[in-house]
């Protein structure tokens, strides 16, 4: 018995040490990413503005919903959110598309595919600043290169064409820069579960009669699955949140056009000074990620089960 409650002393004692190892990373945790979000989840039932930002944040005056009605009362609202769902779709479609393309091509025995795969990162060590800057500069109307080749090929009707003035061609080149920019990472995943594949199940589908296509879609493709809905998971949260490159092709135009969830909450809290609608704009947001991600949590749970 004495030596039952030893073990069992040991056990609790390391368990406590191990709890305590955990706190100051839990703390750092709790001030850097669960204050902020507190902090503006309240902010968003306040009058916050640029007259009270002096103030104390539980100094602030509470008004209940208002920041959320006015959201609602305002018809651009729907609009932003539209853009956004738009944009995320968009770049995370084409980016699973290519990405997979890409990474079958990679896993095949072609030359030099050491090299390809190095090439192919160098979009994601640019910084997103520069990469919109870059965009920018190949689609300007005076000098840009995207524009000369376009215009040769007939894509554009004339050589001055701005891409940025027109809400169907602006909101093309801030998807494209996404995708071009976050690409690689997309192709790395599934490149990574393309080789995980169990090479001996495409051995026996090729014996049992299968094709290239008939192996890929029922045999590989369900087996990378749970990598392909964590890939496509992170790419959407990568993309609700993206601002950065949006911000400096278009800055949400023309005429809101491009104007995103991240956007507009940017706008209303930092030229706007609404700090309290742009942290109800903010909170919606959040609760849009949020389902995103149970859902995703849920698949992959789901789809781990079964291969499993």
């Amino acid at each position: 018995m004495t030596s039952k409650n030893q073990l069992k002393t040991r056990r609790m004692s390391d368990s406590t040490f191990g709890f305590l190892l955990m706190v100051p990373a839990l703390l750092v945790l709790l001030v850097v990413i669960a204050f902020p979000i507190l902090k503006g989840i309240y902010a968003s039932f306040c009058d916050y503005g640029l007259k009270e930002l002096r103030k104390g944040i539980f100094d602030l005056k509470w008004n209940n919903f208002a920041n959320y009605k006015i959201m609602l009362q305002n018809n651009q609202i729907f609009s932003y959110f539209k853009n956004t769902f738009v944009f995320v779709a968009l770049v995370v479609v084409i980016q699973l598309i290519l990405g997979m393309g890409i990474a079958l091509l990679l896993d095949s025995k072609i030359k030099a595919r050491g090299t390809l795969r190095g090439l192919m990162l160098v979009p994601w060590t640019i910084p997103s600043v520069v990469t919109a800057i870059v965009w920018r500069f190949m689609t300007n109307s005076s000098y840009g290169v995207i524009n000369w080749i376009a215009y040769k090929l007939g894509m554009i009707p004339t050589l001055d064409y701005s891409w940025t003035l027109q809400s169907g061609s602006a909101m093309a080149l801030i998807v494209i820069a996404a995708v071009w920019r976050q690409l690689p990472y997309m192709m790395v995943m599934i490149l990574a579960g393309l080789q995980s594949v169990d090479k001996s199940l495409l051995e026996a589908g090729t014996i049992d009669g299968a094709n290239y296509w008939q192996s890929l879609l029922h045999i590989t493709i369900p087996s990378i699955r749970p990598v392909l809905i964590t890939s496509i998971w992170i790419a959407l949260m990568a993309n609700f949140q993206m601002y950065t490159i949006i911000a400096n092709i278009t800055n949400g135009g023309p005429v809101g056009a491009t104007t995103t969830l991240s956007i507009a909450a940017y706008n209303a809290a930092f030229q706007s000074y609404n700090f309290g609608y742009g942290a109800a704009i903010g909170v919606v947001w959040l609760i849009v990620l949020f389902i995103i991600t149970m859902f995703s949590n849920k698949l992959t749970d789901k789809y781990s089960e079964d291969l499993g």
